[in-house]
């Protein structure tokens, strides 16, 4: 997943098709059109039970009898420093969002905000237009790998921002049992040490029991042969800009806060087709003697793109369905071209000198992961102008869909849907505009 994209997105911090193409040449690791095998298997993390969900107008009528907390949940709705599209945060607006709020209208906050994919992609532009330019990462020519393979995970509430009146910003923490959290930084750390490297003058290596290593495919090889099991996922969701959470008298509730995006399609009852807009993520553990992790791969709203500790709780109402999986050498294969895409990325907006690792410009989680696995999920946000130089990366994008012109294939929305049975989408109208969706295809 993915991903400014709303007014929502001013409480993050930071900020996730059945049939996928995906096969690389290690010499070049371009996609090539061929396919791996691939399955749609659900993932194997613990179940964690899901706290209690409040909409975005029944947290405002919670709030409304603390004085002063309304004003304040606007003001980080709509800072005029925060994160916000330009057509957004104007006079106009504040006052139609601080009335709603004020009402708990369930008609106006509860299908807010909708974009167009271009009112998205220029939001996303502007927030990272705000943030400036990501620091060089600063690798060690040699890295040793270090595990402690002592079972961890994050501290309660460690990704938590209190932000008065019982609100909160961030991820709750996964206490995964038996996690090496620990060991999945280290894990993480070295993956994104490795993509980094040229193939052709590696400047890092990592250092893991008798190997040197260069490359991510180099090193998964080694621990598959040592009889490591890996598995990668790809898996859908609907994007969580807000990140917002209440407590109140001991109960700590999800605020619902998705980000509708206009499709531009008209189902046959003359209805728009509006949809969340989704997040993509590739998912992946490693098992085995020695490495015992899990983690996730995507572009973030943070601007960046790569490995990280799986090691934060999604909450349920975004989903999470699995439209691939890749075990073995296939996953290696896999995850190893998505390190190539992390250094072709960050190496084109370094060029471009382009704010937060060009993120908007550049494309979001779905472009991202499109570009590792060949399957495109909507949106897209990535500007067709930056992929004029003839690199590879360039071809590769190329032959994927520009959400930004016309009108998207109405499969492909359905493809992204975090949910396999429509049904089960916990967001009424979201609900019943995918069961009409999926009337209009026949499925």
């Amino acid at each position: 997943m993915i991903r400014v994209l709303s007014l929502l997105l001013t409480l993050s911090s930071a900020a996730s098709a059945q049939t996928l193409e995906s096969a690389w040449t290690r010499s070049a690791a371009v996609f090539d059109g061929a396919a791996l095998t691939a399955s749609s298997t659900r993932p194997k993390f613990a179940a964690t039970q899901a706290p209690p969900r409040l909409t975005l107008s029944q947290l405002a009528r919670e709030l409304q009898d603390d004085p002063g907390a309304i004003d304040d949940l606007l003001d980080r709705l709509a800072q005029a420093a925060g994160q916000l599209g330009s057509a957004a945060d104007t006079p106009g607006n504040r006052a139609k969002i601080k009335d709603a709020l004020r009402q708990g209208d369930a008609a106006y906050l509860d299908r807010f905000p909708v974009l167009t994919a271009a009112e998205a992609a220029a939001g996303a532009t502007l927030f990272a237009a705000r943030q400036g330019v990501l620091p060089d990462a600063d690798f060690p020519v040699e890295q040793p790998l270090a595990l402690t393979h002592t079972p961890a995970t994050p501290p309660k509430d460690a990704y938590l921002t209190p932000l008065g009146h019982g609100l909160f910003r961030g991820d709750d923490s996964l206490p995964l049992p038996g996690s090496n959290w620990g060991d999945a930084k280290a894990v993480a750390d070295a993956l994104d040490m490795l993509s980094s490297n040229t193939p052709t003058s590696p400047a890092h290596f990592l250092v893991d029991g008798n190997g040197r290593y260069s490359g991510v495919l180099d090193w998964l090889g080694a621990l598959l042969a040592e009889g490591h099991a890996i598995e990668v996922r790809d898996r859908r969701y609907y994007a969580n800009f807000g990140h917002l959470r209440y407590e109140k008298a001991g109960t700590r509730y999800d605020v619902t806060t998705p980000t509708r995006v206009n499709t531009g399609i008209t189902l046959p009852d003359g209805r728009p087709l509006i949809v969340p807009a989704s997040h993509s993520e590739l998912d992946f553990s490693i098992r085995g003697p020695r490495v015992n992790t899990e983690l996730s791969f995507y572009f973030g709203v943070s601007g960046a793109i790569g490995f990280r500790p799986f090691d934060t709780r999604d909450m349920d109402w975004v989903g999470g369905r699995t439209v691939g999986t890749w075990t073995g050498l296939d996953a290696a294969k896999l995850l190893d071209r998505a390190g190539w895409v992390r250094r072709e990325l960050m190496a084109k907006a370094k060029a471009a000198g382009l704010p937060m690792g060009g993120y908007g410009p550049l494309g979001d989680c779905n472009d991202a992961d499109a570009l590792v696995t060949g399957s495109a999920p909507y949106p897209m946000l990535r500007d067709p102008k930056y992929d004029q130089g003839g690199t590879e990366i360039d071809r590769s994008s190329a032959r994927l869909p520009y959400d930004l012109e016309g009108r998207p294939d109405p499969q492909r929305i359905w493809d992204s849907r975090p949910f396999e049975n429509p049904d089960d989408i916990p967001i009424p109208d979201v609900r019943d505009a995918m069961k009409g969706l999926q009337a209009a295809l026949g499925l």
